[in-house]
């Protein structure tokens, strides 16, 4: 996964078409759940789909502090995304963590694609494939 930071993110993709539903989803997610998200990634769930993809959708993974109930937080950021055009994969760090470790290919191309968007905590340092 790459890191930059939002203002870099800003300067490359403010004239793409999801920049600004992406920065309204994340200051609505950061008022309802900041505290609890530890990581959103901008991501690639299949091998010939760039980063940042040419059309909709754009592929978040929301990553979590504690237990995730998938479809209902699923539900809940869909919520938080009138235009409709972001796509999501909420799940809790230790979730994603082990889905690494079984080999799940979601899990595998948000490593090897992901643009980390927000992190606290350094919580993605040290994660790597097996």
């Amino acid at each position: 996964m790459q890191r930059l930071s939002w203002n870099t993110l800003r300067d490359n993709w403010i004239d793409l078409y999801f920049f600004e539903p992406l920065s309204a989803f994340m200051t609505r997610l950061h008022e309802d759940r900041g505290k609890d998200v530890l990581a959103v990634v901008v991501f690639s769930p299949e091998p010939d789909l760039p980063v940042p993809p040419p059309k909709p959708p754009l592929y978040l993974m929301v990553l979590y502090r504690g237990e995730v109930d998938f479809l209902k937080e699923n539900l809940f950021l869909r919520e938080r995304d009138p235009s409709g055009i972001l796509k999501f994969f909420p799940y809790s760090l230790d979730g994603f963590v082990q889905m690494l470790r079984d080999g799940h290919p979601i899990a595998h191309w948000a490593m090897k694609t992901g643009l980390v968007i927000h992190e606290l905590e350094d919580c993605l340092e040290g994660i790597a494939e097996n």
